[in-house]
């Protein structure tokens, strides 16, 4: 009776062992499949937020590149003193992180052209923050000023401008712009290239403009 009495007691102690060692590789191969679970949702959320990111870039450059070539292509004069010294760059020559200029963006001045620009609205493009604004003055004396808010999410923009029959380059920055001071007689087409920028998602977008009126002095 002892004997077996010992035997029973030795086979229960070797079957508490032997579960304890299961339930040991149970947890650890439980942990191992919900840290990968984990992964894979993490993944899933980042995916869809980098999806969401760049849903919103895109749609904030089909907003505001369109409505920018409307406000330029009627474009009667550049203004160079201003452009020059609220927007050229530094370094390298021939390259703005603004625009000022008059265009008769709402065909409604009936007086305005090259030699009466003034007659037309006043605009300006400018970042500030992390926003593209527009600020249009009306024509005339004491003419209201409104400023908009053309898109957010902007991280750098810039201007480039090229005589007209020179088609925009591609390289950055386009080896073929107008790198003088005096873009108001010298800009055929003007290239716009707005980087926007939401938690890790950054794009580039740009639009070459061809300018209606090509002679302006």
């Amino acid at each position: 009776m002892k004997s077996m009495s010992g035997l029973i007691k030795r086979i229960r102690t070797d079957e508490q062992g032997f579960l304890l060692v299961e339930l040991l590789i149970v947890m650890v191969v439980s942990l191992i499949m919900l840290a990968g679970m984990v992964g894979l949702i993490s993944m899933g959320f980042q995916s869809f937020s980098s999806s969401k990111n760049l849903q919103a870039l895109a749609d904030a450059s089909r907003r505001v590149l369109p409505a920018m070539d409307r406000q330029m292509k009627p474009l009667l004069h550049i203004n160079d003193d201003e452009c020059v010294a609220n927007y050229k760059v530094v370094s390298p020559a021939g390259v703005w992180d603004g625009m000022s200029f008059y265009a008769d963006v709402d065909n409604d001045n009936a007086g305005s052209d090259v030699e009466n620009y003034t007659a037309a609205e006043k605009i300006e493009f400018y970042k500030s923050g992390d926003k593209l604004m527009q600020r249009t003055t009306e024509p005339g004396v004491g003419g209201a000023v409104t400023s908009t808010s053309l898109c957010s999410y902007v991280d750098t923009v810039r201007f480039y401008y090229f005589p007209a029959g020179i088609a925009p380059g591609n390289d950055s920055p386009p080896a073929n712009r107008y790198q003088g001071d005096s873009p108001n007689g010298n800009a055929g087409s003007i290239k716009v290239v707005i980087e926007l920028k939401k938690g890790n998602m950054t794009k580039t977008y740009e639009q070459n403009t061809f300018l209606r009126v090509l002679e302006r002095d």
